[in-house]
């Protein structure tokens, strides 16, 4: 059974995977991932390991920061080996200790810490997860094939349209009731959030009504569903507040989003090596700054999950979720509406006219008779052939005819006589 969606996503996968050097970057990537979310956990139990965590976390997104640089410049080479995973090894361990230093000066300098890792990796990456989300779900309404609009799909539409109220209602209830009934700063981001992703699945539905005979009405309601679906989670993992054992679905969803990244860099990647351009996006360059926007929001995560924890309990662990919370409806709604502006702009096919125009008789041209080339052998037969009678048709021919004039004047002569 070939799924279009999870074709391409394996493919991009292979793509990004194709060089020991991204493989090297990956694995450097999900250590530092790991470590940043037990030194989490661990300063979350004792506060006063905090500072050693900011510390310790924050060498990776660093780190990638560093060799985004130098994959900038074609320096590629100096970050990690193509041939050897020992020599990439011994080049990692040479920009950590130099990633250490720097942190420890853009710490110093807070404008700078701020700026980069809070303003380009935090917020970045909710804005890569919420367009790439986005984008995937109107692909994947993209790839169904609904050719007919029947009733029964239309009441479809209208149950998940429904639905989708339901869904976000229904985890913000369900989780300040029965999970955490702890008042606080998080519960009053998790209910704008909400209204705002209540409010998108409103326009989304006029939208919808539109659009309704059109071939995008499909991916304007599978849209409103994959938001709402997104917004019930951001809900629950704000509202449920701090839990240090493991959270599986949290995790699954953040591996998930982390490689359909790796995967649109790598299709990306292969579509711009075959372009004449003279900006080069080099493998190194793409996944290294995807590196530095994952790892940079795990860190500036955990990090306000250390610093707030102390100041409003409902906001331990649960910024990161909160901010998307406010940000994917509003990506959704923009490319909603760049999708429809797309779907416009493709021409439709020319209407077939129902009369078939009388075209009237005109003197057809005579086709232009080619002469094929003759050579000296056949001249010299076709000389010979014209000397010669054609046939013996015209011999007999000429003969007859010579007869029949010698009996004419005969029989002339023989009156003439009498």
């Amino acid at each position: 059974m070939d799924i279009p969606i999870l074709t391409k996503f394996i493919e991009g996968l292979k793509l990004f995977f194709a060089s020991k050097r991204l493989k090297w970057l990956t694995l450097v990537f999900v250590i530092g991932a790991i470590t940043i979310t037990v030194w989490e956990n661990l300063a979350l139990m004792v506060p006063a390991l905090g500072p050693i965590a900011i510390f310790v976390g924050g060498i990776f997104p660093t780190f990638f920061m560093i060799t985004c640089f130098i994959s900038l410049l074609g320096l590629a080479r100096f970050v990690a080996d193509e041939e050897s995973y020992k020599k990439s090894f011994f080049l990692t361990i040479i920009w950590f200790v130099v990633s250490f230093f720097v942190l420890i000066m853009m710490f110093f300098i807070r404008p700078i810490f701020n700026w980069m890792f809070i303003g380009v990796a935090f917020l970045g990456w909710i804005g890569f997860q919420s367009y790439f989300s986005t984008r995937s779900s109107l692909g994947y309404a993209s790839s169904m094939d609904i050719e007919s609009r029947s009733k029964f799909v239309g009441y479809l539409y209208g149950f998940i349209y429904i639905l989708n109220y339901v869904v976000i209602i229904g985890a913000f209830v369900y989780t300040l009731v029965f999970i955490n009934p702890v008042l606080g700063m998080g519960t009053v981001l998790a209910a704008i959030g909400g209204l705002l992703a209540l409010g998108f699945n409103f326009v989304n539905g006029l939208v919808y009504v539109a659009e309704r005979k059109k071939s995008t009405a499909s991916n304007i309601v599978f849209l409103g569903m994959f938001i709402s679906f997104y917004s019930a989670y951001f809900i629950y993992n704000v509202l449920k507040g701090y839990d240090p054992g493991l959270d599986l679905v949290g995790i699954g969803i953040t591996v998930f989003f982390i490689l359909y990244t790796m995967s649109s860099v790598g299709r990306s990647l292969a579509s711009r090596a075959e372009l004449d351009t003279r900006l080069k996006l080099s493998k190194e360059l793409a996944a290294t700054f995807t590196f530095f926007l994952a790892s940079g929001f795990m860190f500036v995560d955990a990090m306000f999950a250390v610093i707030l924890g102390d100041w409003d309990v409902t906001l331990t662990g649960g910024l990161g979720d909160a901010i998307k919370l406010l940000v994917f409806p509003f990506v959704a709604f923009i490319m909603v509406l760049n999708f429809i502006r797309k779907s416009r702009k493709v021409l439709e096919a020319a209407p077939v006219p129902d009369e078939i125009p009388v075209v009237r008789d005109e003197p057809e041209e005579e086709p232009l008779m080619v002469e094929p080339e003759v050579t000296e052998v056949e001249a010299e037969e076709e000389v010979i052939s014209e000397e010669e009678p054609s046939s013996m048709d015209e011999t007999i021919d000429e003969d007859t005819s010579y007869s029949e004039d010698e009996l004419s004047t005969e029989e002339e002569s023989e009156s003439s006589e009498e």
